[in-house]
Formats: structure tokens, C-alpha cells, sequence
């Protein structure tokens, strides 16, 4: 196939960053068509023609959603992920990347996981809906490729962050619902409130990061088993907060919510095949990654705040 490279959720946040690196690709969304419909994406990639996928769709929430709704994200996840494939297959689309998820990998106290573990063992309860479509996309991808030979392969990083995240609250992963907080805290002049203990331990990738392996794992030969992106060892929730907190300029007090949802106290992955894989890979720090995931995240809310004529009350 001669086409264009077709990415799927090209409106969420991999999306996004890989849009502003490949802007030659198609990119669908939502309003393109319902990609849980296999019908749907088999007349999308047949009109299309592509000459690869990055297929980058899927239902994706918080820790407070995932264990409220583990049904409903399973059966949403894999109908997309199916969906998608089979109608690549079926089309014969030879070259596909697809994002795995650190939630579909079994956790261990005594040592970090790695991509020979996601199989073996189960994955957290809370977000095993998720967990579980994933590693059947795992599978899939596996099963095509041993029968085809041909460039199937996915990516696993862990959570990602940056700007177009889910600055939400309640239902945003956690570095977009903690500046979400730090910022409605520092509007307010009331606490930057964190759910849980902050002891919880999490790893984190800036999305344009990832989004540029992307790029090189679509040029490449690559095999159907996955590669964890893990920039780092992880840090504490109540360290990630502070850095929050220096990144929107906030000097008020941080409190900790245990009533609230936190997750599995310790999750951390490590890669036994990222170096031999992309041997030339830098990572953004954190501290820098934040300060500019904040920064766009301020400029927009208040230009919005600015059209509604409403400045945010510490900005006066």
C-alpha cells in the first residue's frame, strides 16, 4: 500500500503529540465514526487505504472511573481493539503500532515488572477492564503477526502526561487531575487536596517523548512483543505533587485525602529490551515536562476564562 499513515484517537493526548510530529498522517476521532463497530472501521481503512495503522484509540479514564466502571471499560476496549485490527487484517495493511498499557502488567513487591511478565499473573482489580483488553490486544497482535510475518508490534509506556491530558478532577489520570486541583486551590485560595496517601509510587513519560519513539518504531522492523517506555524509576504521589505545586507557582498547604481512591500502593515497570532497542532516546525531566504541561494548561484556561470575561481571581 502506497497510502497514508491512518492513526486512530488522533484527538487525545498520544494523538495530539504525534500530530504535531507527523502532521502528514490522517488522524480519526470520535466524530469520524464509533470504531467499537467493526463496520465502522473496516469502511474507514478500505476508504482510507493506509500504508500503516497507529492504532491509538481506547477508552481511558482515571483510577476513581476504572474501578467504578471495570465492565464497562472492558467490553469497550476490546470491541475498538478488535474491531480496528480484524478490519487492518482484512485490508491487509502490513505495518501496525499499537499502545499497550502498564495496567494490563502483573505487579510484584519485590521487583519491578517486565514486558516477560505481562501474561503471567493478573493485573490490579481496579483497573482490570482495562488491564485485560489491553493484553488481549497483546494477543492479537501477536497472532496476526505469527501468521502474516508481517510489522506488527506495540509500545507499553507508562502514564503519560503533557498537554491536551484530561485536566479533570475527577476522572483524569493523575498528573492532569492533580494541576487541575493545584490550579482550582490556588483560585480559590483553598488546599491543594491529593487523593490518598501520596505514598503511592508512579512512573511517568512526557507524551512528546513517546510520541517520537512512535514515530521510530513505525520506521523500523520490528517484532510483535512489546517494549516498555519507563523514563525512570517512579516517584512518590506526594513528590509528584510538590513538583505540581512549583509548576503553577502555588505556596499553599497540600493535604492528602485517604478517603479517597489511590490505587495499588507500588507500580513500576522496567524494560529489559528499551536500551538495545532505542539505543538514542532522551527523556524530558519531569520538572521539565510539568512546567510545560502546566504552562499550556494556564495559557488556555485563561484565554477561555478571558472570552467568558472572567480572569481567574489570583491573576487580579
Amino acid at each position: 500500500m502506497t497510502g497514508p499513515i491512518l492513526v486512530t484517537g488522533g484527538s487525545g493526548l498520544l494523538g495530539s503529540a504525534l500530530r504535531r510530529l507527523a502532521p502528514e498522517a490522517l488522524y480519526l476521532s470520535r466524530i469520524d465514526g464509533d470504531l467499537r463497530d467493526v463496520g465502522t472501521a473496516q469502511r474507514v481503512i478500505s476508504e482510507v487505504r493506509p500504508s500503516a495503522v497507529v492504532h491509538l484509540a481506547a477508552r481511558v479514564g482515571g483510577v476513581k472511573e476504572n474501578a467504578e466502571h471495570n465492565a464497562a471499560f472492558f467490553e469497550d476496549n476490546v470491541l475498538i481493539n478488535t474491531a480496528v485490527l480484524t478490519a487492518a487484517r482484512r485490508a491487509r495493511v502490513t505495518k501496525l503500532v499499537s499502545v499497550l498499557s502498564s495496567c494490563a502488567f502483573p505487579l510484584f513487591p519485590e521487583r519491578p515488572t517486565t514486558e516477560d511478565d505481562l501474561q503471567s499473573g493478573a493485573p490490579y482489580d481496579g483497573n482490570a477492564g482495562y488491564g485485560h483488553a489491553k493484553r488481549l490486544l497483546d494477543r492479537q497482535i501477536r497472532m496476526v503477526a505469527a501468521e502474516t510475518g508481517w510489522n506488527w508490534s506495540s509500545l507499553t509506556p507508562v502514564t503519560l502526561y503533557g498537554p491536551n491530558d484530561r485536566f479533570d478532577a475527577e476522572s483524569g489520570h493523575v498528573v492532569g487531575s492533580l494541576i487541575r486541583r493545584c490550579w482550582d486551590a490556588k483560585s480559590s485560595g483553598g488546599p491543594f487536596v491529593v487523593w490518598g496517601s501520596g505514598r503511592a509510587v508512579r512512573q511517568f513519560a512526557f507524551v512528546d517523548d513517546v510520541a517520537g519513539l512512535l514515530i521510530e518504531q513505525l520506521a523500523r522492523s520490528a517484532g510483535p512483543e512489546t517494549v516498555i517506555i519507563a523514563p525512570d524509576e517512579g516517584i512518590s504521589i506526594k513528590t509528584l505533587a510538590e513538583s505540581v505545586a512549583r509548576a503553577l507557582d502555588y505556596a499553599g498547604p497540600i493535604s492528602f485525602d485517604g478517603n479517597r481512591p489511590e490505587g495499588v500502593l507500588v507500580k513500576r515497570l522496567h524494560s529489559s529490551r528499551f536500551v538495545s532497542r532505542f539505543p538514542r532516546a532522551r527523556f524530558t525531566r519531569l520538572e521539565d515536562g510539568l512546567r510545560e504541561t502546566a504552562r499550556w494548561f494556564r495559557d488556555r484556561t485563561e484565554i477561555a476564562a478571558s472570552a467568558l470575561g472572567q480572569a481567574p481571581s489570583w491573576c487580579s
